[in-house]
């Protein structure tokens, strides 16, 4: 008698378990919650570029007001992204290279500086150092 052929069996895909599922779903509600966030700093950095314009194009106070919309879209555009500035501009705080930069570079390193432009940064992580300049000396008479 002829040997018989193994059929071979066709396997099903393998069933998602409930928690397989349920993870599925969080990724997905992640991902669009992720993509709604950079939909709104999407809108926050278009208003930006409108009110940079603007200020471009007027003078006087019309200006002035068009520079403070433009730095309140900065503004919310950097909170919707987690991001917050580091130092307050024209403080003065020790030197530390970790958090400064000199816009200028001194011959020597001072102990104080003063912010120019101040850092940026989201959570622990320094994405841009605040940029500083040598605090001026007390003129005497």
């Amino acid at each position: 008698m002829p040997a018989r052929k193994a059929k071979a069996k066709k396997s099903a895909p393998p069933k998602k378990s409930a928690a397989r599922k349920r993870a599925a779903s969080a990724v997905k509600l992640t991902d669009a919650l992720a993509g709604a966030a950079w939909a709104e700093a999407d809108r926050a950095l278009a208003e930006a570029l409108a009110s940079c314009d603007e200020a471009l194009t007027t003078e006087g106070a019309a200006r002035d007001t068009a520079m403070e919309m433009l730095l309140q879209s900065l503004a919310a555009a950097a909170r919707k992204r987690g991001l917050s500035r580091l130092g307050e501009l024209g403080g003065r705080e020790a030197f530390d290279p970790v958090r400064h930069e000199f816009i200028k570079p001194p011959k020597k390193t001072p102990k104080s500086v003063r912010i120019l432009a101040r850092g940026v940064a989201r959570g622990g992580d320094m994405l841009a150092k605040a940029r500083v300049g040598p605090v001026g000396r007390a003129k005497s008479k």
